[in-house]
């Protein structure tokens, strides 16, 4: 099915689980939306906060992978 991008989030507290479910044309597009982030400003932006940071990392090691 094209254009299919599905979430679902569940947790209790500090255990959450993301599950994303797309199609191939949503996941290639996510892809090169990696192009567009400044990385450096945005881990400049949370230099101050830690827990932030480290997510903008794990979320561009993400779309990395996906990309290839």
């Amino acid at each position: 099915m094209q254009g299919l991008f599905e979430y679902k989030l569940e947790g209790n507290g500090d255990a959450i689980a993301l599950a994303v479910n797309l199609d191939s044309i949503n996941a290639k597009a996510l892809a090169r939306l990696d192009r567009y982030i400044n990385w450096a400003d945005v881990l400049k932006l949370t230099e101050n906060d830690p827990e932030a940071a480290h997510a903008a990392e794990r979320l561009h090691t993400v779309l990395q992978h996906m990309g290839r």
